[in-house]
This record gives C-alpha cells, sequence and structure tokens, in this order.
C-alpha cells in the first residue's frame, strides 16, 4: 500500500483528497490534523505566552503529545467528522441537513484553542447535490482558520464549483487482490457474492430484499459496493476472454465468475459494464441509491437469462 502526505509548507482552507482506500485517506487526513492543530496559535503575536505554558503543559513536546493523542481519540474540540450516518435517518448520503449543521453553521465559530479548526468529511461523493451547494458557500468564502478535507473515492462525483475551490491529492490506489480480500470478510460482500450467483433466478422481490438490506442494515457506502461489482464483472471478462482462472482476483469466487461468465455474452457483458459505468459517475447526483441498485441488477439478471 502506498502512503499519502499532504504537504505542510502552505496551508490551503480546503483539499480534495481521493483514493480506493477510505482507511489510507483518513490516516493522511489525521496526521495533517495533528501538524495543523500542534501549531501555535500565539506565535503570530510577537510576545505571546506560548500555548503550552497557557494551557499549563511544561513544553511544546507535552502540548504537541496531547493534540496527537485527542485527535487519535477524536476528542479534540478544533476537529470535526462529518460522515453518511449522521443524521442517522440518512444512511448512505451527507445530507444537505448534514452539512449545514456540522460545517456552514459552524464555521463562524473561531477555534477553542488551535491556530486552525479542521473539518474531515468521510465518503465526501456521498454528498447530495443540495449538500454540495451548501458547502459551496463555504468554500467560496472560507475564514481564514478553517480548514476542509473532502475524503472521497472518486472526484467525478462533485460539482465542478467544489472542483475548482480545492486543492487534489490523489493517494496510490490498493492491491485489487487487498481490497477484494478485505471486502469478502463483510457479510454484504457474501451476500452480494450469493445473489450475484443465483441472479438469472432471483424475483424482483429478492433483488428490492437485497438491496433495502445493502442500505438500511448493513449500510454499505455505495462506493464500496460499486467498487466490488466493478472487481466481479473485470473477472468475469477476463475469465470469458482467457479462460485462465490464475488471473482473477476474486479467487474464493471463481465458481461465480465461470457460471456469469457462461451466461453473458460480450454484448451483455459490455451493457453490465456501461450500467456500473454510469452508476460510478452518477452515484452523487442520483437520490434514489436503492432504485439506482435495483435497476442494475435486475438488468444485469435479464442480461444472464
Amino acid at each position: 500500500m502506498k502512503a499519502i502526505k499532504i504537504p505542510e509548507n502552505q496551508i490551503y482552507n480546503a483539499y480534495l483528497i481521493e483514493g480506493e482506500d477510505m482507511e489510507l485517506l483518513k490516516s493522511a487526513a489525521m496526521e495533517f490534523t495533528v501538524q495543523l492543530l500542534s501549531r501555535d496559535p500565539s506565535s503570530v503575536d510577537t510576545g505571546a505566552m506560548p500555548i503550552y505554558q497557557q494551557r499549563g503543559y511544561a513544553s511544546c513536546e507535552e502540548w504537541a503529545d496531547s493534540v496527537r493523542k485527542r485527535v487519535q481519540n477524536h476528542e479534540h474540540p478544533d476537529m470535526l467528522e462529518i460522515v453518511p450516518n449522521k443524521p442517522e435517518e440518512h444512511p448512505t448520503i451527507i445530507s444537505v441537513d448534514n452539512i449545514r449543521d456540522h460545517v456552514t453553521d459552524t464555521v463562524a465559530v473561531r477555534p477553542y484553542e488551535a491556530a486552525y479548526k479542521v473539518y474531515l468529511i468521510e465518503h465526501a461523493e456521498m454528498m447530495n447535490p443540495p449538500a454540495q451547494n451548501a458547502i459551496l458557500k463555504t468554500l467560496e468564502e472560507p475564514p481564514e482558520y478553517v480548514v476542509i478535507m473532502l475524503l472521497a473515492a472518486n472526484a467525478d462525483a462533485f460539482l465542478p464549483t467544489i472542483l475548482s475551490r480545492v486543492i487534489e491529492i490523489k493517494a496510490g490506489e490498493r492491491d485489487v487482490r487487498e481490497r477484494y480480500a478485505e471486502m469478502i470478510t463483510e457479510e454484504w460482500a457474501q451476500e452480494t457474492v450469493k445473489l450475484l450467483s443465483e441472479i438469472r433466478f432471483r424475483t424482483g422481490r429478492e433483488i428490492l430484499d437485497f438491496c433495502t438490506h445493502v442500505s438500511k442494515d448493513w449500510k454499505v457506502p455505495q462506493g464500496s459496493l460499486l467498487g466490488f461489482l466493478e472487481i466481479i464483472l473485470r473477472d468475469v471478462l477476463c475469465y470469458k476472454s482467457t479462460s485462465q482462472m490464475e488471473l482473477l482476483y476474486a479467487q474464493d469466487s471463481v465458481n461465480v465468475i465461470i457460471r456469469m461468465a457462461s451466461a453473458m455474452s460480450y454484448e451483455k457483458l459490455g451493457q453490465a459494464t456501461d450500467d456500473l459505468e454510469r452508476m460510478l459517475r452518477d452515484q452523487t447526483f442520483n437520490v434514489n441509491r436503492d432504485l439506482m441498485l435495483e435497476n442494475f441488477l435486475l438488468r444485469l439478471r435479464d442480461t444472464s437469462i
């Protein structure tokens, strides 16, 4: 896995940190947050008492260690984290109310103790259009102490006006086999493989129930599910073209891959791939994600008959 480091020589108000491995993005963002929140806000005023003394710490190092621990424990008052499942009624999107409550309505409040106030928005590609328009107002005229980090799998999900106001940093991609091996340990991934292996025989009701489980019970991030489906379809095409099992990423789903490759023509595979690419491109702008996934699976079923 490749590491990612955010340059610290010049601080910007907004970053888009893009990559497939959310844990890698979070690790880089948290380390950058530690560096930002460890900076002494009193240093801009000549003669001011250093912040570590104001806070009762014996040294600058002790102060920095305190900052790191509080950031890692998600307890620092100048670090705000926004994720898709807050508020709970919108588990698969970041709604406009979420952005208003946690970003736009709070940016005017200055940092409690640090020189910066940091916002970390995980799975930022899950912001729906109203949410993106809401945060755009902050990106257009951010207070000088605000730093917003959008952590996302796909930059294409953002409005052009958002992209024009952020510094983009791309993370190295994880090995595909490593990504698949990690995802297949999850219940949702195992159930997805089971569904795909029987897709020709599934009723519309069963497919709808599966989509409901994805969003309501398992609360799978849309990007993770689509990435998983992308690996499966790639393997189906690979096996159909080469018949070489050793080239497959999904080694523990070989039987499913072979059955799908036998049932689908190249034309139907191309249609399924096009449908998936459209979902990847439009995932943020499609309000009814269950319907989008249901339509994809129904079309996949029909091309497998």
